[in-house]
């Protein structure tokens, strides 16, 4: 991830035999890793040279990081994409979409999609209540929380002169135990797992429940407030004053 130079490597070399580049545009399941500026634009410029699909994985970014996903939000158009997670409300759902042309061989039968819970009622229902709630002004009432808790999370780091920073995107935010941004795997490796372990097991102490995993982060939903925000900007705050006591 963020390293355009090692996907042209390997499309320059293995081209013929690859399919696709299938890819999260933003990674989450190792806190929040932005792109880097361009990242996503050369790879998209590289899959067009070299006559590959691009395919984004948006199970965690669709609808969290707006209405049409990080894809919209990023300007970079894919090919095909994959989304579930919040798409259902709380009821386990997944989709797939893409262009025109390569989902009409679906459509016109050339190649079938089958499956056990295809257009299952439950997840359709779960599907049409986010449709009904979720609308771009909810979305956004949403993510002005998530800024709100995520800039004074920030100024708390700055205060206590922490070795951290806060990501966000959309929806979601977290805070990464590392000085420096993280760019990719590897970055994230190198962050300071004990002090994230450690803090995750104060708030739950102190009944502020944050996701659970050092991987993840946490999500605004339309459920929360500003006493949730500041709650969880609180427990943050008792938390940097006892590790400088």
């Amino acid at each position: 991830y963020n390293d355009a130079e090692a996907i042209e490597r390997v499309l320059k070399r293995d081209a013929d035999q690859i399919a696709c580049v299938f890819m999260e545009p933003v990674l989450e399941n190792i806190g929040i890793v932005l792109p880097d500026l361009g990242y996503l634009e050369r790879v998209r410029e590289l899959c067009d040279q070299y006559g590959v699909l691009l395919v984004f994985d948006e199970v965690k970014t669709g609808l969290t990081a707006g209405p049409q996903g990080a894809a919209q939000r990023l300007g970079v158009k894919p090919d095909l994409i994959a989304i579930a997670k919040s798409i259902g409300g709380g009821i386990p759902v997944a989709a797939f979409g893409g262009k025109r042309e390569y989902m009409e061989v679906i459509v016109n039968g050339k190649h079938s999609h089958l499956g056990t819970f295809n257009g299952h009622y439950l997840a359709m229902a779960g599907i049409r209540a986010v449709d009904r709630l979720c609308t771009p002004e909810a979305l956004k009432r949403s993510e002005d929380l998530n800024r709100n808790a995520l800039s004074r999370i920030a100024e708390i780091i700055n205060e206590y002169e922490i070795p951290a920073h806060t990501v966000g995107f959309g929806v979601k935010g977290c805070i990464t135990w590392s000085a420096t941004p993280v760019r990719n795997y590897r970055d994230y490796k190198a962050t300071d797992f004990d002090i994230a372990e450690l803090s995750f097991f104060w708030s739950l102490n102190r009944n502020v429940m944050t996701p659970p995993g050092l991987d993840e982060q946490w999500l605004i939903s339309l459920a929360h407030g500003q006493r949730e925000i500041d709650i969880i900007v609180g427990d943050f705050l008792e938390f940097a004053k006892a590790l400088r006591a």
